[in-house]
């Protein structure tokens, strides 16, 4: 990385996203173990699937809004703003002693995540167009090595502190954003020349979304895709619950087996996917992908038979892993490729508003079904997937499958 502020920003990033990952391995658990001393209106299995939802419903209805903020003031005030909330909701979260303390941490966490869509931003602001695509990837890479080492330091930190597990875990995460404040107050200039006066609204997304829906081919795809993320986001959803309740792992063995997700995933999407595109296409990546997250997702809660646990979990991760390293690529590549120019921020936008709305639902559906019975969300996450895959047969002959230019590389699972 020649570019010094490339370097910076992946820093940046690399650091938010490990954050994030601290918290995977706990938050479920701890939703459920707070929810169960309240009184709510609803149960507490519910109640995890509320507070893992939080975060991305908010990310869904502000991220679209401070994007366009970004292009009004600038990358840089997003950018710091954003990671001041994060700060303050990783305090929270190390504060938390009630249910609606830590619903609280979340919602103000999901505000901090605008910083993706200002540093996607920024990329574009200092670098060539025939240049963007591989700087764009620096955003997957940071997404990917923060759930590889995350979820591992957040189970430590969580054993490690004993009855101050939650407050090693909240204020370390604080402090890392801490350390990302001061990389970008002093690193990362201003990258914005010319401002816009353009000003958005929430109903902005909504209306985007319905025009969208209703366009043959881009409207199948965005279909498409909000079943893929949605019943990928109910094992991220569930998971740590049933692993905990069902097979008695700790949040130091949640947290080793998200991070092995992260490295299958890294392992995938780093050097596979190229195979992938020149000998598969992306059609075929599309209809391969959809069957391999369907019995990924099925087999996780298998009845264990002696020590079986760990294989079947890595048989199934792996599965995962390839089917979501296949179809996130190829239905970001086939939304491109038949989009026209002038409309592909746009709609790419647009789709990663399809994603968060669809990451908002999953884990809320999960533990609706998980209160019902344990294996509901992987049972019903896996016909979600042959749905799509029988979607994906069906789609409409007039998709353009071939371009010269490259697949684009994804930023986010």
């Amino acid at each position: 990385m020649k570019d010094k502020r490339i370097l910076t920003l992946f820093l940046t990033i690399f650091i938010d996203l490990l954050g994030f990952g601290v918290v995977i391995p706990i938050l479920p658990n701890l939703a459920k173990s707070l929810a169960s001393g309240s009184a709510l209106p609803f149960n507490p299995d519910v109640a995890v699937g509320v507070v893992v939802g939080s975060f991305s419903i908010i990310q869904f209805l502000f991220a679209p809004i401070f994007g366009s903020l970004s292009d009004r003031i600038g990358r840089r005030p997003i950018l710091l703003v954003s990671i001041l909330f994060n700060i303050v909701g990783y305090i929270l979260f190390g504060l938390s002693s009630s249910f609606v303390f830590l619903l609280l941490a979340r919602v103000v966490s999901g505000f901090g995540s605008a910083n993706i869509a200002a540093a996607q931003a920024y990329i574009a602001d200092i670098t060539p167009p025939q240049d963007r695509a591989k700087r764009m990837g620096i955003i997957g890479a940071a997404f990917g090595l923060g759930f590889v080492f995350g979820p591992p330091i957040g189970g430590w930190l969580y054993h490690a502190g004993g009855e101050n597990g939650l407050r090693w875990v909240g204020f370390f995460t604080a402090a890392l954003c801490g350390l990302n404040f001061l990389l970008a107050w002093f690193m990362l200039p201003e990258s914005l020349e010319s401002k816009s006066v353009h000003k958005r609204k929430v109903s902005d997304t909504f209306k985007g979304l319905v025009t969208v829906w209703r366009l043959d081919v881009i409207g199948e795809l965005f279909v498409i895709n909000f079943i893929y993320i949605a019943a990928f986001s109910m094992m991220y959803g569930s998971s740590s619950v049933l692993w905990k309740e069902k097979y008695l792992l700790t949040p130091a063995g949640i947290g080793n087996i998200f991070g092995f997700i992260g490295i299958c995933g890294a392992i995938v999407q780093g050097g596979l996917i190229g195979v992938f595109t020149k000998r598969v296409g992306v059609r075929r990546m599309l209809l391969w992908g959809c069957p391999a997250i369907a019995m990924g997702l099925m087999i996780i809660p298998l009845p264990e038979v002696g020590n079986t646990f760990y294989v079947v979990q890595a048989i199934s991760i792996v599965l995962l892993s390839l089917g979501n390293g296949m179809m996130m690529p190829a239905i970001n590549s086939l939304v491109s490729r038949n989009t026209p120019p002038e409309s592909q921020g746009k709609m790419l936008g647009l789709l990663q508003s399809t994603s968060s709305l669809a990451r908002a639902f999953g884990p809320f559906i999960a533990m609706v079904l998980y209160h019902q019975f344990v294996s509901l969300p992987y049972l019903v996450g896996g016909g979600l997937m042959l749905v799509a895959f029988f979607f994906s047969l069906l789609l409409s002959k007039t998709l353009r499958v071939s371009d010269p230019d490259p697949v684009p590389n994804p930023s986010k699972g």
